[in-house]
């Protein structure tokens, strides 16, 4: 929607600038006269659009870049604070504008800033930026707004985006080092068979040489005749694998068996039970009703078996189940959840409840992580120690052997 700027005379006589969004300049001016003021002159906002080179490529770095989860984090932890200040909606974003270094929040809270002088309330301003602003933060700022709540419930917001940016930092970090012990076990297996076992095959070749320095020979005889297809294979493999996880078919099933893998399993069990309570439990702390914040819970799931399993809880709590009857009828969830969602039913505080069994699953996963981590690294050490061994061990064999018939 276009953005116009604007001079006008304000009721007191004050001369007023600013700016508002309308689907052409005719609504923008009946938006300004309806506030009551005497319009000057209006005309739409170009900027960055027509000052020659630079503003192209200031247009280019706003598209290209992104806005990054702390960038959100910090700008609704000061909104909260302006807000229960008594800093008026608009004077707030303005404030923020200029204090906000990233070009896509600043161009994004400048679009929200006339969307709401033009009289949508904040949380339909955000609707159209999805990717900043997801359809959970939205209800949560609607149900603030409701409920003359909204400072708290944005700083609610932002401490639910940041907990949620810190689990899957412990998730991913969590894979990292294993990842790093297999990508070298796999280089040294290739920097060995490619660079050391064929410079001592000319001299370790003929005569009868020992089973391990043969074997060692023989296999890199093997990968050097057949790399092409091997390699083939490798990125077909690799192909397969991202299929697997891009197609909705596919990956449904991928997400509910990886759970069940040994080691690794309940890391993805557990880490997917977090993420559930800490936003379901946000969104009731806002006052969201219970099937609404389902709803919006299933849509922050990225795990599709998980995110149908919540829809089947949906479904039986509409035909008049209780809530933690449906959560104790799926395996998904740990008995925990269901108890503690017992709990919350029955006291009326189902959202303590929930924030109590993501505070309990956490630590939970921490303990999951550490244990994969123990169990993991020491097998990959050992072998990628073995095949150094085993390779040092068979070229050594074969020197020994030819020094001896040399001798």
């Amino acid at each position: 929607m276009p953005i116009y700027k604007y001079t006008a005379i304000d009721a007191d006589g004050k001369k007023v600038k600013a700016t508002v969004a309308a689907a052409d300049k005719a609504g923008a001016a009946s938006q300004v006269t309806a506030k009551g003021h005497s319009l000057i002159e209006i005309n739409e906002s170009f900027e960055g659009k027509v000052e020659g080179f630079e503003a192209g490529a200031g247009d280019f770095l706003t598209m290209i870049s992104r806005v990054r989860t702390k960038d959100v984090v910090l700008f609704f932890r000061m909104l909260s604070s302006l807000i229960s200040s008594n800093v008026t909606i608009t004077e707030a974003l303005d404030i923020l504008h200029g204090q906000t270094e990233n070009r896509k929040l600043k161009k994004i809270l400048s679009e929200v800033k006339a969307k709401i002088e033009g009289g949508i309330p904040l949380s339909d301003a955000f609707v159209g930026y999805p990717k900043v602003f997801p359809e959970m933060v939205v209800n949560m700022v609607r149900a603030g707004e409701l409920g003359g709540i909204l400072d708290v419930v944005l700083e609610r917001i932002s401490d639910y985006l940041e907990s949620k940016a810190a689990l899957r930092s412990k998730m991913i970090l969590s894979f990292i080092y294993p990842s790093v012990v297999l990508v070298v076990t796999v280089g040294v297996v290739i920097f060995l068979v490619v660079f050391v076992i064929p410079r001592f095959a000319s001299l370790l070749g003929g005569g009868k040489l020992p089973w391990n320095t043969q074997f060692l020979l023989d296999t890199a005889d093997f990968l050097t005749a057949h790399a092409i297809p091997i390699i083939m294979t490798v990125v077909g493999f690799i192909a397969t694998i991202i299929t697997l996880m891009v197609v909705p078919e596919s990956r449904f099933y991928v997400d509910r068996y990886r759970v069940l893998i040994p080691v690794i399993g309940p890391v993805f069990r557990y880490g997917v039970i977090v993420q559930f309570a800490k936003t379901f439990s946000a969104l009731l702390e806002s006052g969201i009703p219970l099937i609404e914040a389902l709803r919006a819970t299933s849509g922050t799931i990225s795990n599709l078996a998980v995110k149908k399993v919540i829809e089947g809880m949906i479904s039986k709590v509409l035909a008049g189940e209780p809530l933690s009857a449906a959560v104790i009828g799926e395996g998904t969830f740990t008995p925990m959840v269901g108890a503690m969602a017992k709990i919350g039913e029955h006291s009326g505080l189902l959202d303590k409840a929930m924030v109590t069994v993501a505070d309990l699953h956490e630590k939970g996963l921490a303990n999951k992580i550490a244990r994969m981590r123990a169990m993991i690294e020491p097998v990959l050490i050992i072998v990628l120690g073995s095949i150094v061994g085993f390779v040092a061990w068979g070229l050594i064999a074969g020197m020994l052997s030819m020094y001896g018939k040399a001798t």
